[in-house]
């Protein structure tokens, strides 16, 4: 039984600091992912002014607006760039993720060992 707990508490302590060592990297990605995905969406709102020109003149001049943009176009192409942003921002978060966690680890391996 004395061996057991032996065992069983340095395995409990090092299962303890990978928790924490994930939580602070879920946390570091999470954060890293969403100001990615703000970034992201400010450049394309700025970027997209074509698109808001067009909805802008169809909205406005009615049926005869429409006929003289290219809504369709520019509204794929809008959307084929958001699907990038989301998953340039959902790699940044993983990296993040990453990162965070082994470098966390790594210091409190470092720290418990002292």
């Amino acid at each position: 039984m004395t061996t057991n707990r032996m065992v069983a508490e340095p395995v409990r302590a090092w299962l303890g600091r990978l928790a924490i060592a994930i939580l602070i990297g879920a946390l570091a990605g999470v954060v890293a992912y969403l100001t990615a995905r703000a970034i992201g969406s400010a450049w394309l709102l700025l970027n997209q002014q074509s698109l808001i020109d067009a909805t802008r003149q169809a909205l406005q001049e009615g049926v005869m607006g429409l006929a003289n943009t290219n809504l369709r176009a520019l509204r794929l192409a809008a959307e084929a760039q958001q699907r990038f942003i989301a998953e340039l921002s959902g790699w940044i978060g993983l990296g993040a993720f990453l990162l965070a966690a082994s470098v966390a680890f790594v210091r409190l391996e470092l720290q418990s060992s002292k």
